[in-house]
């Protein structure tokens, strides 16, 4: 049974590569559709940041936001499964709603003198889009890039408790001399405050980093003239709260009616059905009844590391 454990993920993996296909499909239409003819909408980020014609680095930053989250949880062994399926999937769902959102409504192209590469059949285009090998100029609203560094950003913030400082840890033990085994610390910059069902909870360095990195991106693809500013602000809004949504979801399953998408997301998620009222982790999944606590190791015991669902949050 234990090969099983990784069908959902697999499952999620092939959801994102035909989503990505479809997208990138109605990316190539879309950018027939577009009047290149009319001139760029007014636009207030336009007007705020200076031109920088070098718009491949969006792609580039958006490789690199993609790959440092793959590095990040590839080797945590214990949640690497929950994370990946997760972001996969909704970024699946997100490429659904971008590819209505660019088919529907073509507005004028936001880039100056920007010429499409994908000028072949789409069926064929749409692979190299996929590689980011040719690009379109007519998909403007709403703004994919944005959206995989929301996501990205997401799955740091939500799921991280500390561990990427591990290995920086490590070194440092091993560069004294230390041989004492890598224990999480206290609650503060460099760790953040857990939930009842030992979730992350608070603001912490790594928020702070990645957050600062995400909206640097946002800027990049304003600045290159790559979308209008509304496509960044509704990529960013439209992921935040699929993310959110999904993960409330999810923490709710036992409450909901036992109808086939309940029962689908049951099975997605390996939680069997947790009964009524069960905490459930995003982390760890339901505890089917055993009174866990996650605490902080004794000696770094604090009255307020552990906080409850509805506290509020530090921002």
């Amino acid at each position: 049974m234990a090969r099983f454990v990784y069908l959902p993920v697999c499952c999620s993996i092939i959801f994102f590569l035909i989503t990505l296909y479809i997208n990138s499909l109605v990316q190539v239409w879309a950018d027939r559709n577009s009047p290149y003819w009319l001139p760029a909408l007014p636009d207030i980020g336009h007007n705020l940041l200076p031109y920088w014609t070098y718009f491949s680095i969006n792609n580039y930053y958006l490789l690199t936001a993609f790959i440092l989250v793959i590095v990040r949880y590839i080797f945590q062994r214990d949640i690497r499964l929950i994370v990946f399926r997760r972001w996969f999937f909704l970024q699946a769902v997100m490429f659904i709603m971008r590819s209505i959102s660019i088919y529907v409504t073509s507005l004028s192209v936001p880039l100056p003198g920007c010429n499409t590469t994908a000028v072949g059949s789409p069926p064929v285009e749409a692979f190299y889009i996929m590689f980011l090998i040719h690009t379109t100029c007519g998909d403007v609203l709403f703004s994919g890039h944005t959206v995989t560094l929301t996501l990205c950003a997401l799955a740091w913030t939500t799921y991280s408790k500390g561990e990427e400082h591990y290995p920086i840890r490590w070194l440092w033990y091993r560069l004294k001399g230390i041989n004492q085994e890598i224990v999480p610390g206290r609650p503060g910059w460099l760790y953040p405050k857990l939930d009842s069902t030992g979730d992350p909870l608070s603001f912490y360095i790594t928020t702070l980093l990645v957050w600062i990195f995400t909206i640097i991106g946002y800027l990049f693809i304003i600045a290159t003239r790559f979308h209008y500013t509304v496509d960044v602000f509704l990529g960013f809004l439209l992921a935040k709260l699929v993310w959110n949504t999904y993960h409330y979801y999810i923490k709710t399953l036992a409450e909901r009616r036992s109808i086939i998408i309940t029962r689908f997301f049951l099975w997605f998620e390996g939680y069997g059905k947790p009964p009524a009222g069960t905490p459930v982790s995003l982390l760890t999944g339901p505890s089917y009844g055993r009174q866990e606590q996650h605490e902080q190791p004794k000696h770094m015991e604090e009255p307020s590391n552990v906080t409850h669902p509805g506290d509020a949050r530090d921002v």
